[in-house]
């Protein structure tokens, strides 16, 4: 898979193709890859047919689906042949002012155990949880695995939190509670996938109060991914060649390439391929 820069891939991810080799026994994080992307399909406008396509072709259930419409919170859930039940939120659309109000409420909602939380993210929480937990209850799932992309990494931050029995794997998230929501998670499996230069895993500011999840998997310029991640310098270093190269190979097609790294990172494509290990040589 070859790097993409393109304005396409950030902005409408829904318009690509499924992995022609997606499988249900890929591994847990290739799937949550593959699955976050997937998430942006837009099934509640009437592209419910092609994701269950996706999906059952690759092994698992048909998915269900949930979406609020008063917050424009979207998510599907499907079971794996192992009864793993896979739920994935959608992260944020371009042309939804919902997803950006959810995205830019910076205020602070109570989380877990006296902690604070998010509140534009803890109030498009609120919107599907109950549906979710009601089908999860249900489905005899004999495990669970949260994920998302950006907003819907972070709405999957939140659902782990309220289930202290799945797993959680986010790719490209933005910083969700406080320290203190960070300790709830201690001891717990997290995979928080950050693509160099993704803008949005630096925000909201720590300045603020908030505090990533440990269990970072750094995916360098080259899209290898690292676990644990490199230390500060490197990554620094890492991100400051990246930046240079794009401006270089890509910056300057601006009808057809976003302007910044920083930005491109962020397309689920490229973390697609920098979890799967695929990414060819930029």
């Amino acid at each position: 898979m070859q790097y993409d820069p393109t304005r396409r891939s950030l902005y409408t991810p829904e318009s690509g193709e499924p992995q022609p080799d997606f499988r249900h026994d890929w591994p847990v994080e290739w799937i949550c890859a593959e699955l976050s992307r997937l998430a942006y399909y837009r099934f509640d406008e009437g592209d419910a047919p092609r994701l269950t396509r996706a999906l059952t072709a690759a092994g698992f259930s048909e998915p269900v689906f949930f979406n609020a419409a008063q917050t424009d919170t979207q998510a599907f859930a499907c079971l794996s042949p192992r009864r793993t039940a896979f739920i994935a939120f959608r992260g944020t659309q371009a042309g939804k002012p919902r997803d950006f109000i959810a995205d830019a409420r910076f205020g602070w909602a109570d989380g877990p155990g006296g902690s604070r939380i998010h509140s534009g993210f803890a109030g498009a929480f609120d919107s599907v949880v109950r549906d979710i937990s009601a089908w999860l209850n249900a489905s005899g799932a004999a495990a669970t695995v949260a994920t998302g992309h950006s907003l819907g990494a972070a709405l999957a931050t939140l659902f782990a939190s309220a289930r202290p029995d799945a797993d959680l794997v986010t790719f490209g998230s933005p910083r969700v509670g406080d320290a203190a929501f960070v300790a709830t998670f201690a001891g717990r499996s997290v995979r928080r996938y950050v693509d160099c230069t993704d803008v949005v895993t630096t925000v909201p500011p720590e300045g603020l109060g908030f505090r990533h999840l440990d269990g970072e998997i750094y995916i360098d310029r080259d899209g290898a991914a690292h676990a644990p991640a490199p230390g500060a310098e490197a990554m620094r270093e890492d991100r400051r060649t990246a930046r240079r190269h794009y401006l270089r190979k890509h910056a300057w097609k601006v009808w057809r390439n976003v302007m910044a790294r920083d930005l491109a990172d962020h397309a689920p494509v490229n973390y697609v391929s920098g979890a799967t290990g695929r990414r060819e040589p930029d």
